[in-house]
C-alpha cells in the first residue's frame, strides 16, 4: 500500500485527501492549525498532524516514515512554506508534487487597485476614507494597525478558529468588526456584507476560482466598491492542477 505525505490546509488539500482515501491509500496529512485538522475526514488510513513545521521538522518527519511521495497543497501565497517542503523532500530523496491553484485572470477595471504586498496595501488605504473589509485572513492582520482609525474603519473577515479569534480580538478587532466565517463566499454573501457594513474598500488576494476571488470581483463591481488586490509573490508553473490528478493523472504515482 502506498503512503503519501500531504501538506494541506487548503480546499485542494482536503479534496486530494478525500480522493486518496477513496483509493484506500495511507496518508499523513499536515495542517498548520487545529482548525485545518478538524476539517479533514476521519479515516483509519489517515494520520493528521496539526502543527507549523519548519524545514528541519519536515525533513525529520520524512526521514522517519516510508513515504512514497510528498504533495504540497499549501496556499499559493505561502511561498516560504513551499520552499521548505520542496527542500526537505529533496533532502529526503522523495518525489515532490506541487498542487497549483490557477490565478484568476480578469480584465482591468476602474474599481480594481493592484498592490505588491500587505504593506503597500496599507500605505494605499492610509490615503483613503471609508470602511474597509479585509479578507486576507488573520496572519497579517496586525499590519492593519498602521491605518489611522483602524478600529472604526476595518472589518476583518477571518476563520472561526479560537486562536485566530483571540489574537484578532487582542489587536482591537472586536464586536461587529470581527466576522468569523468559513469561506469561500458567494457573490450574494459578499454583496450583503458590503451593504451591511457600508464598505468602500475590499482587501483581498487573488486566491483563484477555488478561493472565491471572482465572486469578490463581481460583488465589488456591482456595488461600486474598490477592490484592493495583493498580487501573488510568484507565478508558479511547475506542478499540477488538482483536476489533473482527480481526472486520472494520479495513476502515475501508483
Amino acid at each position: 500500500m502506498k503512503h503519501f505525505l500531504i501538506f494541506a490546509g487548503t480546499t485542494e488539500g482536503r479534496k486530494l485527501t478525500e480522493y486518496f482515501l477513496s483509493k484506500e491509500t495511507a496518508l499523513t496529512v499536515c495542517t498548520a492549525t487545529e482548525y485545518g485538522k478538524i476539517l479533514l475526514p476521519e479515516h483509519s488510513l489517515l494520520t493528521a498532524i496539526s502543527k507549523r513545521l519548519d524545514d528541519k521538522e519536515m525533513y525529520e518527519l520524512m526521514e522517519k516514515n516510508q513515504f512514497d511521495g510528498v504533495f504540497d497543497c499549501t496556499h499559493p501565497y505561502a511561498v516560504i512554506v513551499s520552499e521548505n517542503i520542496k527542500k526537505a523532500a529533496k533532502k529526503a530523496n522523495l518525489e515532490y508534487y506541487r498542487i497549483l491553484r490557477p490565478k484568476e485572470e480578469i480584465e482591468d477595471e476602474d474599481n480594481i487597485v493592484y498592490v505588491a504586498s500587505m504593506e503597500e496595501a496599507v500605505e494605499y488605504l492610509s490615503n483613503t476614507e471609508g470602511n474597509i473589509l479585509t479578507t486576507t485572513g488573520s496572519k497579517e492582520l496586525s499590519k492593519m494597525l498602521a491605518l489611522p482609525n483602524y478600529k472604526e474603519r476595518v472589518y476583518a473577515r477571518i476563520l472561526s478558529n479560537p486562536e485566530m479569534v483571540k489574537d484578532s480580538f487582542e489587536l482591537g478587532f472586536q464586536g461587529k468588526h470581527l466576522i468569523c466565517m468559513q469561506g469561500p463566499f458567494s457573490e450574494e454573501m459578499n454583496t450583503a456584507m458590503i451593504h451591511q457594513f457600508d464598505i468602500r474598500y475590499v482587501l483581498t488576494k487573488n486566491s483563484g476560482k477555488v478561493g472565491g476571488f471572482i465572486e469578490k470581483v463581481n460583488s465589488a463591481k456591482e456595488t461600486g466598491t474598490i477592490l484592493v488586490v495583493i498580487g501573488r509573490p510568484t507565478v508558479e508553473t511547475d506542478g499540477y492542477v488538482l483536476e489533473e490528478i482527480l481526472d486520472g493523472w494520479v495513476d502515475f504515482v501508483w
